[in-house]
């Protein structure tokens, strides 16, 4: 046995492996940190009229990672638990709906966060804007024209020249859904041409205007927090000055009024300290899926063009071993951003926290 066989062997034992015990390690995680998510934001706490509509599209993120992790970690079950290996779509008809949907999900969680982050910047940004934002749910009728665009999009997965057959590598028979072998402008339209569009209005569009929204967010969040924090060290400084003499000139009524004055002062300020916790929280949600899911789209670029080239010239062989590697490790990536909702909130933001700890009470 050679070198190279040896290696092939070791990556092929790595990738069963992975797809064998991450999912099952993730699924749990995801499941129970997306549920308790969705319901700390249902919580009257974030209905405020700051927070409601970035609570909604926080719970929408949720409920769309977790279909979008079932689907991704289903089939990947019956692929490898299942003997012989069988796959969640059936028939051809299945086979294009499982697609059409799954990237459809996908590509609307990259809408999710930037209308998240779009919210977030408005609020931040623009407040003296925000209520007429609010008010006429123009965030609502962005991400309702973003879903269609997207689904129309995928429409391209319905097509007939996109099939589902089998094909027989050393009497081992491997489905496949996929473009058809003989629907060459069709395979090189998915290629390129889906790719390309996908790589513009889902990758880098999304990626430039959730960068440069959460830079302007948290720019204003920084002067907002230095000029919170300066403002409650002055009070804590002159109020007892204040009481002092409020109290030896006048009777001890206005000392209390002043007193009360100033509590009510400093819990405004770290309330919206607490507000802008939330703010960066949810930043940190949008960097965090961009990084963990535009590999995957500039990923389907190499596997569509490894596809043409295996059809043109190789009569359909299987995947290379690096790429199937390749993918099982983006896949990864996908997983872990379908559950980074609930761990991102729960370390960056207080206001999170005291909410789900009263869930539990």
């Amino acid at each position: 046995m050679n070198r190279s066989l040896t290696v092939e062997e070791r990556i092929t034992f790595f990738i069963q492996l992975t797809n064998s015990i991450f999912p099952l390690v993730i699924l749990p995680l995801a499941t129970i940190g997306n549920s308790l998510c969705f319901f700390v934001f249902c919580r009257r706490k974030f209905q405020k009229r700051l927070t409601r509509t970035s609570s909604i599209c926080i719970r929408l993120l949720c409920v769309n990672d977790l279909i979008l992790l079932y689907l991704f970690i289903i089939d990947i079950f019956l692929k490898v638990y299942m003997t012989p290996s069988i796959r969640i779509y059936s028939t051809p008809i299945a086979c294009r709906l499982y697609k059409c949907i799954r990237y459809s999900i996908l590509d609307f969680s990259a809408y999710i966060q930037l209308g998240l982050t779009t919210d977030r910047f408005i609020c931040c940004v623009y407040h003296s804007y925000y209520t007429r934002w609010r008010k006429r749910n123009y965030l609502y009728y962005l991400l309702i024209i973003a879903f269609v665009c997207i689904v129309l999009k995928n429409t391209s997965f319905l097509s007939s020249s996109y099939g589902y057959y089998s094909i027989n590598n050393k009497n081992h028979t491997i489905i496949r859904c996929s473009v058809k072998i003989h629907a060459i402008y069709f395979t090189k339209y998915m290629a390129y041409g889906q790719s390309l569009i996908d790589v513009i209005f889902i990758t880098c569009l999304p990626f430039f205007l959730i960068l440069y929204f959460n830079s302007r967010i948290l720019k204003e969040v920084v002067r907002l927090r230095t000029e919170c924090w300066s403002t409650l060290s002055r009070i804590m400084i002159m109020t007892p000055r204040h009481c002092e003499n409020s109290f030896s000139i006048t009777t001890n009524i206005p000392t209390f009024s002043s007193t009360t004055n100033t509590t009510v002062i400093i819990t405004r300020h770290r309330a919206r300290d607490r507000r802008l916790h939330l703010t960066f929280a949810l930043g940190c949600i949008s960097f965090l899926f961009i990084f963990s899911t535009a590999p995957y789209k500039l990923f389907k670029i190499v596997e569509r063009h490894d596809k043409v080239m295996r059809d043109h010239f190789e009569n359909s062989a299987l995947k290379s071993i690096r790429i199937q590697l390749a993918e099982v490790l983006i896949d990864c990536f996908v997983y872990l951003s379908c559950s980074t909702p609930f761990f991102v909130c729960f370390v960056t933001s207080s206001i999170f926290r005291d909410e789900l700890r009263r869930v539990f009470q």
